[in-house]
């Protein structure tokens, strides 16, 4: 009985999960089994966007979208034209409507994939990992899936009870993080990695430069485990104090409270 009842609560929430609209090529579908897995991201390869939405509202579209054309153009993948784009979302944000929301562009070589999730927000700080990684980045990086490697090492920082990780690599140049951009305050100062050391060109992290200040700076470790204060910035959490480096406390001070404010008011005025 016991076996029966878990294997009719996975098919139930398999069903759950399967039944909601998303869009596919030019259409709004019912059944997304075709097309996603079981974490719902989109099955073979290619390219991705993750927008934030509130209250039917995208934030940064037209930001994600030169990001995404200008990585396509590279990878020689197809991306519908822009009213195609603009009918999806409008469709999906009105047949799946949430106060906050994961909008996701998907685009391969086979189809242009769209869903809309409900995704919850908070605001706590951040506790957050340093990691070594065994190589050197160098050069663009892109949005692709499968996204598992990334989900990986976010699965690593949540198992050592943090929520996200500081990538290091084997020259001790600070880099990103598994799903985000980072700035840090030393001496007063706001700075970031350039994307010359193999980070994503975040859309927050890019306004964070424009509007707030922040200086692109290359990294070393050594300053990132003593810097006064630090953010952890995406598209989804838009920008968010960090509480601790490898169980050091940093501020959270006025100042950093400032700057999260400033791209949060950017976002939602885009």
């Amino acid at each position: 009985m016991g076996g029966d009842s878990t294997q009719g609560a996975k098919f139930n929430l398999y069903c759950r999960r399967h039944s909601v609209k998303i869009w596919v090529d030019r259409q709004l579908v019912e059944d997304s089994s075709a097309y996603l897995d079981d974490k719902n991201w989109p099955l073979g390869t290619g390219l991705f966007e993750t927008l934030r939405t509130e209250n039917g509202s995208v934030q940064f579209l037209a930001r994600h979208m030169r990001r995404v054309v200008a990585s396509a153009r590279i990878l020689e993948i197809p991306v519908p034209d822009e009213d195609l784009i603009s009918q999806a979302i409008d469709a999906l944000l009105d047949a799946t409507p949430h106060d906050v929301g994961r909008l996701r562009l998907s685009f391969s070589s086979q189809r242009f994939i769209a869903t809309h999730e409900a995704y919850s927000s908070h605001d706590e700080p951040f506790k957050v990992i340093v990691s070594q990684e065994p190589s050197s980045t160098v050069g663009r990086q892109y949005k692709v899936f499968p996204y598992s490697g990334r989900l990986d090492l976010l699965n690593e920082a949540t198992a050592a009870g943090c929520d996200e990780v500081i990538l290091i690599d084997r020259d001790d140049r600070v880099g990103e993080g598994a799903v985000s951009n980072y700035a840090f305050r030393i001496e007063g100062q706001w700075r970031t990695p350039p994307i010359t050391v193999g980070i994503l060109p975040g859309v927050i992290r890019a306004v964070a430069v424009e509007k707030c200040g922040v200086v692109v700076k290359d990294l070393s470790r050594s300053e990132v485990i003593s810097c006064e204060a630090a953010i952890v910035m995406s598209s989804l959490k838009i920008a968010r104090p960090i509480t601790s480096i490898d169980g050091r406390s940093l501020a959270i001070d006025s100042d950093v409270s400032d700057i999260c404010s400033k791209l949060r008011q950017f976002a939602t005025a885009h």
